[in-house]
């Protein structure tokens, strides 16, 4: 992963802040290496609403179309649609212009393989020595491909959702929630409530246009989705969702609970799944014990992979496993698309909600406190220190260190997208995950 004064190339994409570390000579040369190193001719383009990237994509599309590449432009899109559209297309990849959950002046260019899943970590190893070497290869004047428009990426991701036998689509269709959602005015501002309208929801928009306004905080969590909660409040609402600006991650609400955690979303996701065909589970380290615990009541193995999409989708496949995501509310149901999907999110937790209230769910799950804090840090991990705090732990270096003991534990990691060490915990009592906070903020 490269860091500093250069944007953050990992797992996660390549991010910067917007012609500071990510420049359009970055985004050029970057583009140019990847497709070098991908190979085949055809490759899917999107964007999410920031203000800045159409210029990042034209810049991308340019640069595709003078190696010679035959370019699709999705539009403005979710992730996951994008990554659909690259494996039903049997594109031989695709570049996703988004920062996710980053704040606004960051952006990124997420790279997909021609199966439709992020890259992994050798794969940005290649591409890291393909941009060393330099030499950028370009077309002759006589290759370049006409750029071609899909303006059906929506509709389709849509209908591979529904016609899932995990989503109970005419089930939902007679039950006529009323629904509400926030999508921040981001990348599903248009598929999420397109989605809720085809299951014949009754739909409540807030902050769904495509102006790029972020007028919370990017991240899908309880205490920045206040307005959604005060709509559910003001109006006899079921279901609530929330997602972040790129719509991978989804957080979820319910009629009289209001908002709950992001960390609900996979737990509720894989109930839903587990109950209708039994298998393992995969999630990352950071994802919270309540998913292990939903799925010994199906007596199924969950298997914990290092924090970022392509890790959890690759132990995934190795294990075989029906479900899994990441806690930061990234449903990954592969059976209708193997990336975190906040609309595939959406159609599970719906498809629970006609057969069994998931509040009762909820209160049967164990109650765990998890605590989130973010250090700003670009030096290595104090690893002798920390390991020296938790000797009396379990320990797993696979990514960053990751401490476990019975019901509780500690995970500390250099983050994939921002220039920040990531510390979270969760055991039993809030107490104690404060405790466990402290004793490894202290190390540093």
């Amino acid at each position: 992963m490269i860091m500093g004064d250069e944007p953050i190339f990992s797992v996660s994409g390549l991010r910067g802040i917007v012609n500071d570390t990510l420049t359009i000579p970055v985004v050029v040369s970057y583009t140019e290496a990847f497709s070098r190193y991908m190979g085949g001719s055809l490759y899917l383009v999107g964007q999410d609403t920031r203000p800045h990237s159409l210029a990042i994509k034209m810049a991308v599309t340019s640069t595709l179309l003078s190696t010679g590449k035959e370019v699709i432009d999705l539009g403005i899109v979710p992730t996951p649609t994008l990554l659909l559209a690259v494996r039903e297309k049997r594109s031989n990849g695709g570049i996703m212009i988004t920062a996710s959950h980053n704040p606004m002046e960051w952006n990124a260019l997420k790279f997909v393989n021609g199966e439709g899943l992020f890259i992994e970590s050798q794969d940005v190893e290649n591409i890291s020595n393909i941009l060393k070497e330099g030499a950028q290869k370009w077309c002759s004047f006589s290759d370049f491909q006409p750029l071609r428009v899909n303006n059906n990426a929506i509709r389709d991701h849509i209908l591979k959702i529904a016609e899932s036998p995990f989503v109970e689509l005419e089930a939902i269709r007679k039950k006529r929630f009323t629904v509400a959602c926030d999508c921040i005015n981001g990348a599903a501002f248009d598929a999420l409530p397109r989605l809720l309208e085809f299951l014949g929801c009754d739909v409540i928009r807030l902050n769904c246009d495509n102006s790029g306004s972020f007028v919370r905080n990017p991240e899908p969590r309880v205490e920045y989705l206040q307005d959604l909660q005060t709509l559910m409040y003001k109006h006899d609402i079921d279901v609530a969702f929330g997602t972040d600006p790129d719509g991978d991650r989804l957080i979820v609400g319910f009629k009289g609970v209001g908002i709950i955690s992001e960390e609900y979303s996979v737990p509720l996701s894989v109930y839903h799944v587990l109950r209708k065909q039994r298998g393992d589970v995969v999630v990352n380290l950071s994802t919270s014990m309540m998913v292990e615990d939903i799925a010994r009541w199906f007596n199924a193995s969950v298997y914990r992979a290092p924090v970022g999409e392509a890790n959890v989708v690759k132990l995934m496949r190795e294990k075989k496993a029906i479900i899994g995501g990441e806690g930061n509310g990234g449903v990954i149901f592969p059976l209708i698309n193997p990336c975190r999907d906040a609309l595939t999110g959406v159609a599970l937790i719906l498809s629970l909600m006609v057969e069994q209230n998931p509040v009762e769910i909820i209160w049967k799950i164990p109650r765990y406190y998890m605590d989130k804090r973010k250090i700003e840090w670009s030096q290595d991990l104090p690893s002798d220190k920390l390991i020296k705090e938790f000797r009396d732990f379990e320990r797993d270096s696979s990514d960053g260190l990751y401490f476990r003991r019975r019901k509780e534990w500690v995970h500390i990691r250099k983050s994939n997208t921002e220039p920040i060490v990531r510390i979270y915990a969760e055991s039993g009592s809030e107490e104690e995950t404060k405790r466990l906070i402290e004793r490894a903020v202290k190390c540093f």
